[in-house]
């Protein structure tokens, strides 16, 4: 076992999406230098998570779940109990010195995880893949002094749900957008028995200190940093003005492969840059 101090494990349990997004943050603004990286895990409440530079006009007017613009990269997401979410903050003198490299890095864990229950899930970018697929997508950025790189293990993806959350010029678009999620996305269940929570965390945990080289300790946030976390919770919950473009120009990033536009009024999926029949 590595001599390194443990990682902290904060496992909110079924939580509140304010709660998870702010407390990852505020113990991101809170670490110092010589800090361990902590771990914060947890069954999030239904809600549409949109990047840090994405504004409501990536929605549709008729969303009814909450939504949260977290202080992280990447595109809009569906997030609810049926995934355990997770986010790895870690001082940046532990991460990688090249922000692109930090996706190898903190998503190996769950690559590791998946691969203990019988997943091949391998990494394309910032995103796990299983047989042609995405399951999963991360989001990074730099908060005070720590890097933050979240994700999840989506045991079930309830793509009609986020379908009917996406800003769609028509209903041709929105048929065409379900078409490619089935196309680009997948989940656990498809693929396998959706493992306990508690074998699931078990498994990461072991799987941290594999990869990473750090065993996990269980822990809770202390005063001074539920005082920032307080801090931003209050920044999260302002107003999310509606945004003047989106993220993909008439379309949305389905995975890295496959790209909806609706350019000319016509739905079209692309693959690598090549329309789909």
């Amino acid at each position: 076992m590595s001599e390194r101090a443990p990682a902290r494990w904060i496992d909110l349990g079924h939580c509140a999406p304010l709660a998870f997004h702010s407390t990852y943050a505020g113990l991101a603004y809170g670490m110092r230098a010589d800090d361990a990286p902590i771990v914060v895990v947890g069954r999030v409440g239904p809600h549409l998570c949109l990047g840090q530079s994405q504004g409501r006009c990536e929605l549709d007017d008729s969303v009814s779940v909450p939504v949260v613009r977290r202080p992280l990269g990447g595109g809009a997401v569906w997030v609810d109990e049926d995934q355990i979410s997770y986010a790895i903050v870690a001082p940046l003198d532990i991460a990688p010195s090249r922000h692109e490299d930090w996706y190898g890095w903190a998503l190996a864990p769950a690559i590791a995880t998946f691969a203990s229950f019988g997943l091949p899930v391998t990494r394309v970018g910032e995103d796990l893949w299983l047989r042609g697929r995405k399951i999963a997508g991360s989001g990074a950025a730099t908060l005070g002094r720590a890097a933050v790189v979240a994700s999840s293990f989506l045991l079930r993806f309830p793509a009609h749900r986020f379908a009917a959350s996406v800003a769609s010029p028509t209903m041709e678009y929105r048929a065409r957008l379900r078409e490619g999620l089935a196309l680009a996305m997948t989940d656990w269940a498809s693929h396998a028995d959706v493992p306990h929570e508690r074998a699931l965390k078990a498994a990461f945990a072991l799987a941290l200190m594999q990869t990473l080289g750090r065993s996990v300790s269980p822990s809770l946030p202390v005063a001074d940093e539920l005082r920032v976390i307080g801090e931003w919770r209050e920044e999260l919950e302002e107003p999310i003005e509606s945004g003047a473009h989106r993220r993909v120009a008439d379309g949305i990033k389905l995975n890295a492969e496959l790209v909806l536009t609706a350019r000319r009024g016509e739905p079209v999926l692309y693959r690598k840059g090549e329309a789909l029949a």
